[in-house]
């Protein structure tokens, strides 16, 4: 037997502000959680799932449009004629005091109670889900204390809307912690309100799925369903379907200091070309980020070569196919940095160069270093295997200047912007 866990669907959450974004396809990104919605259904057909659990925000709260809630149903609609259960928890954007309309829904699926934990259970399929939706939006109680026992002789599965691991991206609704979801004694916790996919727990399963379709490029990656496998009563296995048509990314363009513009261009549009290679029919909301210390500061400072390079990132997407969109361009870039300037100064600036010079001339002192390299070497060691094939030599002088002036870069890079700032 096979069951579904999705959460934070957010059925055609409004998309402010889109329409200020210059070649923005905006059907395409208003539609996007409409359509991972069709595409859940797919997956839960494709797999031949017994039942579909939904872990709160099914909707981002009362519709403009009431097609919205038709749209909904008739998905479900699509399960109920498979014989498919569909079994729902409000979350806070979907609670009962945030929605003021009825919906439709088939008779295959049951919103569960929000004044205390309600428990349905399958018979035909051995398993009781419990689960409480909120009543209002702002739910800081920990309901887990209120759930009930798990049933004899089941698969208990337990649903919750909730901040179980404290993430600062979301509000703190219905906290609780891992370890007194599995004290409950359930063989599946289903949560939602976390939008990334991670498992808390095995032994047993404590799942966020994360959100069927990502909505900001903070919520970058593949989105998507867990598809859970019982055998005898418990939870054997968990596999990740993705539903959504829209994948946001953040590609960072790293400039060396002789570049200026037209290298950001073509490092740019590579980066772009290898994104639209990869989008597999999806739409790839991609935004660029443009960093480093370069001769392209200096270029981009005149507004209307600023502007030129701009807009013609913005159009490659053109010759790329219709499955890329350059969300936003933000260019922080720094001018490169005068070397000899600096180790000419009567500073603390200065002093480093100078100190780190002496010692990547001075035999004696680089070997004085290797014996402080060879105890940090037992702490990070796996990332100092990754330095060659049979890890680093740290008699090589040769390798130690390079970690020198690796680490010169990175101390002059990290000084100066403090002192910037």
């Amino acid at each position: 037997m096979k069951f579904v866990h999705a959460a934070d669907l957010h059925v055609d959450s409004p998309l402010r502000g889109l329409e200020h974004y210059e070649g923005a396809p905006v059907e395409r990104v208003r539609l996007a959680t409409r359509e991972a919605l069709r595409n859940l259904v797919g997956v839960c057909l494709d797999e031949g799932a017994s039942f579909l659990v939904v872990s709160g925000d099914l909707f981002d709260g009362d519709w403009n449009d009431f097609n919205t809630a038709l749209f909904a149903a008739g998905q479900m609609r699509r399960l109920r004629d498979r014989g498919i259960q569909v079994l729902v928890i409000r979350g806070n954007h979907d609670s009962r005091d945030e929605m003021s309309y009825r919906v439709p829904w088939p008779d295959n699926l049951r919103i569960l109670d929000c004044h205390k934990p309600e428990t349905v259970v399958l018979e035909d399929l051995g398993v009781a889900v419990h689960g409480m939706s909120f009543p209002r939006r702002e739910m800081t109680e920990n309901l887990v204390p209120r759930y009930p026992k798990p049933i004899k002789g089941l698969l208990n599965v337990g649903l919750l809307h909730t901040n179980a691991t404290g993430s600062l991206d979301h509000d703190s609704y219905a906290p609780c912690s891992v370890n007194e979801l599995v004290a409950k004694g359930y063989g599946y916790w289903g949560l939602g309100h976390i939008h990334k996919r991670e498992i808390l727990h095995e032994g047993p399963y404590v799942v966020y799925p994360g959100n069927t379709q990502g909505r900001h490029v903070r919520e970058t990656g593949a989105k998507g369903c867990v598809v859970a496998t019982v055998a005898e009563g418990e939870v054997t296995g968990l596999d990740f379907r993705s539903t959504d048509v829209l994948r946001w990314r953040r590609e960072t363009i790293r400039l060396a200091p002789e570049d200026g513009v037209d290298e950001l261009v073509d490092a740019a549009k590579l980066r772009l070309r290898e994104v639209a290679e990869e989008c597999d029919g999806r739409l790839a909301a991609v935004r660029l980020e443009v960093k480093g210390r370069c001769r392209a500061h200096r270029e981009l400072g005149d507004e209307a070569r600023r502007q030129e390079a701009v807009t013609e990132l913005r159009a490659a997407p053109g010759d790329l196919g219709a499955d890329l969109w350059v969300e936003k361009i933000k260019l922080e870039t720094d001018p490169p940095l005068d070397r000899e300037k600096l180790r000419k100064g009567r500073d603390v600036l200065g002093d480093l160069l100078r100190s780190i010079d002496s010692t990547a001339d001075d035999e004696s002192a680089l070997l004085d270093l290797t014996k402080h390299v060879r105890k940090l070497a037992n702490r990070v060691a796996l990332e100092l295997r990754n330095e060659a094939d049979g890890g680093p030599d740290f008699d090589d002088p040769d390798q130690l200047r390079r970690w020198l002036r690796k680490a010169e870069d990175e101390l002059l890079n990290r000084l100066t912007a403090e002192a910037r700032s």
